[in-house]
Parts: structure tokens; sequence; C-alpha cells
């Protein structure tokens, strides 16, 4: 682990999450799921997201579809909320999401806009995370 890369996948994690949810999810650092996520801050959003050719909403658009593809709601829910703070419109969101439904089957476009309403209930005006 370089700790280059961690304080970068640190960085842009926050950026997506907001502070509050990034601290929430990485509490307590002794726990296995907390282990995995460091590594996720190194190499997927210290090494991957921090990459130039793409903007940070570019790649949540991305993540976004993969999940809605790959029928992931839990993780879905957490991008669609990264998404969001970094300027994804709740229109775009909705458009990637139709289009996957192309793709996917629309069972799974169908979970992936109840998730969408969720977390734009769950919003709070001006919340970053």
């Amino acid at each position: 682990m370089t700790d280059r890369h961690q304080a970068d996948g640190e960085r842009q994690a926050r950026r997506l999450f907001g502070d509050r949810r990034y601290g929430e999810t990485r509490a307590p650092a002794d726990r296995a799921r907390r282990r995995l996520l460091a590594l996720a801050d190194e190499v997927v959003f210290g090494r991957v997201y921090s990459r130039p050719g793409l903007t940070l909403p570019e790649r949540a658009m991305c993540t976004v579809a993969a999940l809605t593809v790959l029928r992931e709601p839990v993780q879905l829910r957490a991008h669609l909320g990264g998404a969001l703070n970094v300027g994804v419109t709740p229109g775009q969101l909705e458009e990637i999401i139709t289009q996957m439904a192309m793709y996917a089957g629309f069972p799974a476009a169908l979970n992936a806009m109840l998730a969408l309403d969720e977390a734009l209930d769950a919003r709070i005006p001006g919340d970053a995370g």
C-alpha cells in the first residue's frame, strides 16, 4: 500500500460520499469490512478514480451503470448518493438506469429506480453525504 494512493483514495472517497458517510463506513478500524475498504481507498479511489481522463461525476455515472447491471442494490444506493454529491443530476441518473434496462432487463432497472427514489428521498437539502 502506498501512502500517496491511500491519501488520494481517501480524498476521492470523501468527495464522493461526504465526510460523514466516509467516517461512518470506516469505523471501527479493526473490522474486516474496514480493512477491505482501506484496500478500496487505495486501489479503486486512489489508483483508478484519481486517474485523468474522466471526471469524478463521469466515473460516478459509470459506476451507477455497472452496479445497476450487476444488480448490486446496497452498493448502488451508496453510489447513487455519491453521484448526487458530485453533481450528477437526478435526471441523468434516471436516464442511465433507463438505458441499462436495455442491457440488464427491466427487473434490474426497476430495482435501481427504487434505489434512486430512496436516495432522493433520503437527501437533506445542502447535505454532502
